[in-house]
């Protein structure tokens, strides 16, 4: 059998992922921070938890001696390195973990791979934040890479070092530039997840608004797991490579904000400029969205927007919905789950 170690195993992606290899036939074994140290609500939730085929093992990432254990033990044809400091604003507040988190524990990865499974493919989850504000857009693997905030760093410090082993040691490393991916799935920590929700509860009237950072940030948005699925099959290939995964489209907060509570039925127009710019429901003078300064952050890309041309041509990489689409996929999901809550 097939046999496949996912860090972060708890989260978005690695619930999505362990779900999808385990449909194709392979042994997974995830890892969490410590043991119980994550909610495994998504293992559950996609009817996973249970598998015969699915381990979750603590794992300090940190930890280069324990790293080197768990890929030695194993011998995985395939490892996934998703887990990490993922919140570009917890970057800020502190840099030396994002960089610890993202960076050195993949360096810890590869060497373990070099010195104790060789064969193994290491997919890292790399980030579009590593171009940080590019002047040419959209941004393809030929894109100059201008990193700025801490967790751009500390993202461009893995993907450097996917590169720097695949070089040196001839390791089969391979990097996925992913833009953003969201899901129904998606922490709420996150502003996508953070608007269903939002938009989902005022329909319900459970709140009355939702306070948001930067509306003109532009970002392109895909759903997760058509990015799942490019992830496996870059593990399916006998050479390590990089690819960026996109939709191509660009889309504002703003954009996003009125596509999700569009999905809950409620229409928002958009009044006054800058801090004093409200989403206000349409024949109302119910004000559902509002700008919180607070919530900017000290550096932010203007635009992002990827070119995954590579990506589609070389694995088949097609991303399945628009915005409205992940939006409306989003709020009814949290529609569902609020209603539960009362039920």
């Amino acid at each position: 059998m097939k046999r496949a170690l996912v860090t972060g195993i708890s989260g978005q992606d690695g619930a999505l992922l362990a779900a999808h290899l385990l449909g194709q036939g392979f042994e997974v074994i995830g890892t969490q921070r410590a043991q119980g140290a994550a909610d495994p609500w998504r293992l559950h939730a996609l009817g996973i938890a249970a598998h015969a085929n699915l381990r979750v093992l603590p794992l300090d990432l940190l930890d280069a001696a324990a790293c080197a254990g768990i890929v030695a033990s194993s011998q995985p044809q395939a490892l996934f390195h998703l887990a990490g400091q993922s919140r570009v604003a917890d970057s800020f507040r502190d840099p030396r973990a994002s960089i610890d988190a993202n960076g050195i524990s993949t360096v810890n990865l590869l060497e373990a791979v070099r010195t104790g499974s060789p064969q193994t493919h290491l997919v890292l989850a790399a980030s579009a934040e590593i171009f940080g504000t590019p002047a040419q857009a959209p941004q393809n693997e030929a894109t100059a890479l201008a990193a700025r905030s801490p967790y751009g760093l500390s993202k461009l410090l893995a993907h450097a070092a996917i590169g720097s082993w695949r070089a040196s040691y001839g390791l089969r490393a391979s990097s996925a530039i992913a833009f953003n991916h969201e899901s129904e799935w998606r922490d709420e920590a996150f502003v996508t997840r953070k608007l269903s929700r939002a938009a989902a509860r005022i329909s319900l009237g459970r709140a009355a608004s939702i306070a948001l950072g930067n509306l003109d940030a532009r970002r392109d948005f895909g759903y997760a797991p058509d990015f799942i699925a490019a992830l496996a099959a870059m593990a399916q290939r006998d050479h390590g490579n990089e690819f960026v995964l996109a939709t191509g489209v660009a889309a504002s907060i703003r954009a996003f904000a009125s596509a999700a509570f569009g999905a809950a039925g409620i229409a928002l127009d958009w009044v006054g400029e800058g801090l004093d710019e409200v989403g206000v429901e349409r024949g109302s003078d119910r004000v559902r969205v509002r700008v919180d300064a607070d919530l900017f952050r000290p550096v932010d890309a203007a635009l992002l927007v990827g070119d995954a041309t590579k990506a589609r041509r070389e694995l088949g990489f097609a991303p399945s919905l628009d915005l409205a689409g992940l939006a409306q996929r989003m709020v009814e999901a949290d529609l569902v789950r609020e209603r539960a809550l009362v039920a």
